[in-house]
């Protein structure tokens, strides 16, 4: 491998480390663990699975979305049961549970506005509430007590007066 790089004189990053991984034998040895394949007469069948899969019990399902409709997210739930996101969002549409879209909800969209009309900064309201600003903006501009971004609609053309030569 190493004259391959004499010949070819532009090569892409990517290549490079390849060579150099080659080069320190990193591809001469097996990643695999040292125990034996399964096999049977048909020859070797499966291997070990390399996570252990975390099935909840119907009670924690129950607990799940019980948690979700008194207000956890989707993300928090994940954590908390030690389960993929999408694996908590089946569960609930299993369960006939009609998912939250993100942003601020309830409480957190009225604080938000109330923050917003005595003065406060997006800044200020997200460090508040505990939200991010792009979602105090976003729950703002829903409410229509600030109106959305100039660059975000698709309704309006350009300006004429912006001059775009250098």
């Amino acid at each position: 491998m190493g004259s391959l790089r004499l010949l070819f004189t532009n090569l892409t990053p990517g290549q490079n480390a390849l060579i150099k991984r080659w080069k320190r034998g990193v591809y001469r040895t097996s990643q695999r663990g040292s125990e034996a394949p399964i096999s049977d007469v048909r020859g070797p069948v499966v291997g070990t699975i390399a996570t252990v899969q975390t099935f909840l019990t119907p009670a924690q399902v129950d607990q799940l979305v019980d948690d979700y409709l008194g207000g956890a997210t989707v993300a928090k739930l994940a954590l908390k049961y030690e389960v993929h996101r999408a694996t908590v969002s089946r569960h609930l549409t299993d369960n006939g549970v009609a998912r939250r879209s993100a942003g601020l909800h309830g409480w957190e969209a009225a604080e938000a506005v109330r923050l917003f009309r005595q003065g406060e900064s997006l800044r200020g309201i997200s460090r508040t509430i505990g939200a991010s600003r792009d979602s105090v903006r976003k729950t703002l501009e829903r409410v229509r007590e600030i109106p959305a971004l100039a660059c975000r609609r698709t309704d309006e053309q350009p300006s004429s007066d912006v001059v775009t030569s250098r």
